[in-house]
């Protein structure tokens, strides 16, 4: 009696499968439609524009001490006269913020008045110098160093009633034969030169401030007889 309720009950769950599966199966997909959503259109906004800047930065110009500047490039000479680009400000700058720039400028060679005097060293009376040349007093505005390295001279036009005068004596034809000797003496005139202490500033490095440097300048032209051996 139980068997026969089981197998009764097996089938009948049997068939609830199945009408279960079949009702799926034929079940359609439900799918609710729903509104799509419309959102506010918004313009593009306009962006101020920037300037450019170049990939690289600049950076300043190499400044060589030893080559010549633009008043000395068409001369020989070791020193300018004149300078269109004498740094004016830079220089009264460096001195305003010097305190010891009086002392430093005490420190160099006062000009001697033995300069200021007549040369008769090489006078040989009516015929001239033996060694002729040209003698100057001059306020060099740059010159180059005794390291061969070019520097602005203080002078009064940054530094007013200040100047630093030198005197100057250049042969008029080096290497030449001196006058009123006979070419057996194998006489020749040669050029003479003194170092000179002058305040100085540095182009290429303003934080050295005013200083002293050095400078070999034409100072003679003396008739040289070699000595035979």
């Amino acid at each position: 009696m139980s068997f026969a309720v089981a197998i009764l009950l097996f089938c009948a769950v049997g068939a609830w499968a199945e009408d279960l599966a079949a009702a799926e199966q034929y079940r359609p997909a439900y799918k609710p439609a729903y509104p799509e959503p419309q959102y506010p259109s918004y313009s593009k906004p306009s962006y101020p524009s920037y300037p450019s800047y170049p990939a690289h930065p600049a950076y300043p110009k190499y400044c060589d001490p030893k080559a010549a500047p633009k008043c000395a490039e068409n001369s020989t000479g070791h020193w300018c006269l004149t300078d269109e680009e004498y740094p004016v400000y830079e220089v009264k700058y460096a001195i305003d913020y010097d305190p010891l720039v009086l002392k430093k400028y005490a420190d160099v060679a006062d000009q001697s008045a033995k300069d200021l005097q007549f040369d008769e060293g090489n006078w040989v009376g009516g015929e001239g110098f033996i060694c002729p040349s040209d003698v100057a007093y001059s306020r060099p505005l740059r010159a180059k160093n005794t390291a061969g390295e070019w520097r602005v001279i203080v002078q009064d036009i940054a530094w007013p009633t200040y100047t630093q005068t030198q005197r100057t004596e250049t042969c008029l034809f080096p290497e030449a034969a001196c006058r009123t000797l006979a070419p057996c003496h194998f006489s020749k005139c040669l050029q003479k030169h003194t170092v000179h202490r002058m305040l100085s500033f540095d182009p290429c490095d303003a934080h050295k401030g005013i200083f002293i440097d050095t400078y070999k300048l034409p100072s003679a032209c003396s008739c040289h007889i070699p000595v035979k051996a």
